[in-house]
């Protein structure tokens, strides 16, 4: 038996018609899915409300993956327009176009693998003051850089991957990477946190 079947043959059990393999799926992407969706949303609610959306359509539409293509590359281009079409629903219902509110209730169960279990309180507030940084500034760079970086570091998603979820050419998306990590890097010049401190929340 295989302890950690890949995307791939998970897929074709559940095409098969082994429906109860997407759990696989779902625990191994729902973390870094949920990381991903609060940092474009800020809200918990929110982020694990498109996460649900986001397995649900994927297995609604898994006869229509291209296994020619990485699944995963397939399951975070299917996220992002979930966030996307999600910013776009509040907005018309709200009238806004940017929210501040990050209390929203409902949670994201993998979240706490941002922090080590053996972490003191301590560790862990300064933790969470880290990663809240790094939202703040992921938010202060233009939506294809900030989602290019994302899912570079939260979805460790390789460049070729990264141009696939975001239809853009392979330059691009590497540009689309560098010119964010130079920016951001400007921006913590000013800023009690270092780049390392940061590097170190990424999954």
């Amino acid at each position: 038996m295989v302890d950690h079947p890949p995307d791939g043959m998970i897929v074709a059990g559940v095409l098969a018609g082994d429906s109860e393999q997407f759990a696989l799926l779902v625990r191994r992407y729902h973390g870094p899915l949920a990381r991903l969706a609060y940092s474009r949303l800020e809200r918990y609610d929110w982020a694990e409300e498109v996460v649900q959306e986001t397995f649900l359509c994927a297995f609604k539409s898994l006869r229509t993956y291209d296994s020619r293509y990485s699944f995963r590359t397939w399951l975070w281009t299917i996220l992002i327009n979930q966030c996307r079409g999600y910013l776009k629903k509040v907005a018309k219902r709200q009238g806004v176009s940017t929210w501040t509110d990050s209390s929203g209730q409902g949670s994201c169960d993998d979240w706490a693998e941002l922090a080590h279990t053996d972490a003191t309180p301590v560790d862990s507030l300064l933790a969470a003051e880290r990663t809240e940084l790094l939202d703040r500034l992921l938010r202060q760079l233009p939506d294809e850089q900030a989602d290019a970086l994302r899912l570079r570091f939260f979805g460790d998603l390789k460049f070729r991957e990264i141009s696939d979820a975001m239809n853009c050419s392979l330059s691009t998306a590497k540009n689309r990477v560098r010119w964010g990590l130079e920016k951001i890097s400007t921006m913590l010049a000013g800023c009690e946190a270092t780049a390392g401190e940061i590097r170190g929340l990424l999954p």
